[in-house]
């Protein structure tokens, strides 16, 4: 799920190469929950009903189908560090959050939308600022 002291560009070159849909969330200056949840409504291009909050995120990244279709799908998280730091708490339920639509995408409740069961990556959250999520 998470790269550990890689580089990302290998995992979204191939991720590209794969015809998956890739979705770079950039945490740069994101310095609170409600910029956090516009960052993620912008980068999911979710519906304009998007509820901006931890639910309505997590339901938002199981269902997906405004996407175009794609044989999966990567969410590359960068520049988490500060973010990380300055919101420890909100940061460990992004992580929740984003663990649970990879589970539920991996673990095949997802695939009746027509993805295919996606790998799991090892790795923790620490040691590089980049990370991936497959959807």
């Amino acid at each position: 799920m998470t790269l550990d002291q890689q580089p990302l560009a290998p995992a979204v070159a191939a991720a590209e190469e794969a015809g998956w849909t890739v979705l770079r969330l950039d945490l740069d200056g994101v310095r609170g929950k409600a910029g956090l949840m516009r960052r993620c409504a912008g980068v999911l291009r979710v519906p304009e009903y998007f509820g901006a909050n931890w639910d309505a995120l997590a339901d938002a990244l199981a269902d997906l189908s405004w996407l175009p279709d794609a044989p999966g799908r990567l969410l590359a998280v960068t520049s988490w560090r500060g973010y990380a730091g300055e919101r420890p708490e909100d940061w460990e339920t992004l992580q929740e959050v984003l663990e649970g639509a990879a589970e539920f995408w991996r673990e095949g409740e997802g695939r009746g939308r027509g993805r295919r069961n996606v790998p799991s990556h090892p790795g923790g959250w620490g040691g590089d600022r980049e990370t991936r999520t497959p959807l």
